[in-house]
């Protein structure tokens, strides 16, 4: 034990904290010792701050981080100068930014390379275990820029490895955080050879790359399978989802069959990185959604059928991505680069401690994520991990797009930067996030959220207003929205249908508004429904679903569906259910034979929004020329699309009052509230709630 600490505090600053119960006294002079040179210090403050002494010091000399040096008294006493604040100066960065993308293990027969960055690290050793078990140490050699360095020769396909760290006077064990495989529960990673990877057959389906022209649809790996009301063998894993031929108890086709064919153009899936909460050696035992990132860049192993094996993860979620491809289906990843699950087991702490994560003046770890270890995006070599993460997956597993959990806490240049780079790469590789503004230490005029819209162009933010307007408040079960027949807020349903993108409502452009009423997170719309309308029959309460969820395809924006919102999912009341059993979380199979007619109603929505490039406006200006939403009395929308060729008319009814609607011109009724129509008329007598559809040229 030391008898005080000293930190690096800066480039020519160190801080020392005496306790009172080593000395009381002021300590009169302090010098550093390393490197073959002595340094003396300079006091330039003495703060008593309870039982201790906070000593300032400056000095004159250069110290380098990779090597020890020692503080000592005047007393001949020492303690290891420590890291400190210096990383999380604005030179750190600039000195000790790398700029490969070389990190990680490198995989030849005749050789494997390994490369670390961490500038402060006094030693990094390579632990090694062949496939018998026999575990042997090599030391790494410091290179420059931080990077430590080794390679070995021979062949290591299949050995497992982590490093050994020695920072701020302890040892540590750590996983690679570049790594792309590891052992079950993440205890190592793995040298893999890239040539016993799976090769990707399928292109990505033809995508414009416009943002409004995707629907995208939400699902959890193992929800989507995991139920005995679905034919498949492998549940709950990346080959179940995979497997075609699945059928519902009735014989209607399910999972990936069902998905091919119901309109949809990008599958979200939610986090299928490596995460934490779960037990991958006993999948029963726990349940998470998988918010809780262990390792970026390898896939979870929960979903794999063995963990264990440090390809099977790999190549199962790489068949999944290309089957979904192979039926015209692309694949958008949810990440979460504002937090991680334990910052005392993320390796950031163990080789570069204090820069991977915010602080705030006093020097404590702020918690805007609620994780208490929010990622510190603004340092250029944690933007750099992440944009190398992204840009990693996107290239090998030919991900289409990318979801930003809580994208309000990353800064606005860190996604400024990551869209250039997906551009430069591929056009049509969609990005979009959470964007709630929410307070973090880098301050509201640099974070991106949804107010922010104005420097964020091509990326797109979950509109909640959409959801609260529409469905009603989310944690106030009994407040209505539009759909449960409220007509309190017209104004906001207005602009809503109108992509958000008018009277300087939420954006600027309706590419940014992501529309939905359901997600993950909350309660499903059913839910809340049998809550806020507890007289309501059963019917009643699918027919308003349906309209919200016609609301949500059919107006100006991006369409976003939770799986299973299409018949009615349930979740049975529980608001919150990232860790609750899969008798809750599970996709009911059964609900779709239940209510199959509804999934056609559904689909032919998806098939009309696509058809009519009305509906998928990308300019403010054309939203503003081609379209108008009015409101009868009793709160019947008429919402009308007009260009040169072609007008339609859609019309959300949300009440049961019977009324008669008169038009100027004869129109078609091409979606009659249930189905598709033929029907010519020049007036349409309403009177339940529900969605029609109408064309003239």
């Amino acid at each position: 034990m030391n008898k005080f600490y000293s930190y690096l505090d800066d480039f020519s600053q160190i801080t020392i904290i005496v306790p009172t119960e080593y000395r009381e006294s002021d300590s009169l002079s302090f010098k550093v010792v390393g490197n073959d040179e002595e340094i003396e210090l300079e006091i330039e403050n003495v703060e008593v701050i309870g039982f201790e002494k906070k000593y300032t010091a400056r000095f004159d000399g250069y110290i380098l981080l990779n090597q020890m040096y020692y503080v000592f008294d005047d007393q001949g006493i020492s303690s290891e100068l420590f890291t400190g604040k210096i990383v999380r100066t604005e030179l750190f960065d600039d000195i000790y930014y790398y700029e490969q993308s070389d990190l990680g293990s490198s995989y030849r027969r005749d050789r494997t390379k390994f490369k670390l960055w961490t500038p402060v690290a006094k030693y990094i050793k390579l632990e090694l275990v062949d496939k018998s078990g026999t575990i042997e140490v090599h030391d790494m050699e410091y290179d420059n820029q931080g990077v430590w360095y080794l390679r070995l020769r021979g062949d290591y396909e299949g050995f497992k490895y982590r490093y050994i760290s020695y920072v701020n006077g302890k040892e540590h064990k750590l996983t690679d955080p570049y790594g792309i495989s590891s052992n079950a529960n993440g205890e190592y990673s793995y040298v893999v050879d890239p040539g016993k990877i799976y090769k990707m057959q399928h292109q990505r389906p033809k995508f414009s790359g416009v943002p409004t022209d995707a629907i995208l649809y939400e699902a959890h790996v193992r929800d989507f399978t995991i139920s005995d009301s679905i034919s498949t063998k492998s549940k709950g894993t990346y080959v179940g989802f995979m497997e075609e031929g699945a059928k519902t108890k009735q014989g209607n086709d399910a999972g990936i069959d069902y998905l091919e064919h119901l309109g949809i153009t990008h599958v979200q899936l939610l986090p299928i990185f490596d995460f934490g909460g779960v037990d991958e050696l006993n999948k029963e035992k726990l349940y998470n959604w998988g918010y809780n990132p262990e390792q970026y860049n390898v896939p979870e192993g929960w979903f794999s059928t063995d963990p264990d094996d440090p390809y099977a993860r790999i190549n199962e979620l790489k068949q999944l991505i290309d089957t979904l491809h192979k039926k015209n289906l692309r694949v958008n990843m949810d990440v979460v680069f504002n937090h991680v699950y334990n910052i005392k087991s993320f390796p950031f702490e163990k080789i570069i401690p204090g820069y991977g994560y915010r602080f705030d003046e006093t020097g404590h770890l702020t918690n805007s994520s609620g994780c208490e270890s929010d990622l510190a995006t603004e340092r250029r070599m944690i933007r750099k991990f992440i944009i190398d993460s992204i840009m990693y997956w996107a290239k090998e597993f030919k991900i289409d797009g990318f979801r930003f959990d809580l994208m309000g806490l990353i800064d606005i240049k860190t996604m400024n930067t990551l869209r250039q780079k997906l551009d430069r790469f591929r056009k049509d590789i969609i990005v979009y996030g959470e964007g709630w503004r929410m307070k973090t230490e880098i301050g509201y005029e640099q974070a991106a959220h949804m107010y922010n819209k104005h420097l964020l162009f091509n990326i797109g933010h979950f509109n909640d207003k959409t959801r609260e307007t529409i469905k009603g408040a989310t944690f106030n079960m009994k407040h209505k929205g539009y759909a449960l027949g409220s007509n309190a807020h017209v104004d906001d349903v207005k602009n809503i249908i109108l992509g958000s993108s008018q009277n300087k409502f939420l954006f600027r452009y309706p590419s940014q508004s992501v529309n939905y009423v359901e997600c993950h997170d909350n309660n499903t719309f059913y839910d809340k429904a049998v809550m806020a309308l507890p007289n309501s029959s059963p019917e009643e309460i699918k027919r308003r679903q349906r309209l919200a969820t016609s609301i949500v395809i059919l107006s100006q924006g991006i369409p976003f569906i939770h799986a299973g919102q299409e018949f009615y999912r349930s979740k049975q009341g529980i608001e919150n259910s990232y860790r609750a059993p899969d008798k809750i979380n599970m996709i009911n199979w059964d609900l779709l034979d239940e209510n199959y007619d509804d999934t056609q109603y559904v689909k032919e929505l998806f098939r009309i929004r696509k058809k009519y490039d009305l509906l998928r406006l990308t300019a403010p200006s054309k939203v503003r020329d081609y379209c108008s939403v009015q409101f009868n009395d009793n709160g019947t929308i008429i919402y009308t699309l007009k260009d040169a060729t072609t007008e339609l008319r859609v019309i959300f009814k949300n009440n049961d009052e019977r009324e008669m609607i008169h038009f100027d011109e004869k129109f078609t009724l091409i979606f009659d509230g249930e189905k598709r129509s033929r029907r010519v008329l020049s007036k349409l007598e309403l009177n339940e709630i529900t969605t029609y559809i109408l064309k003239r040229k």
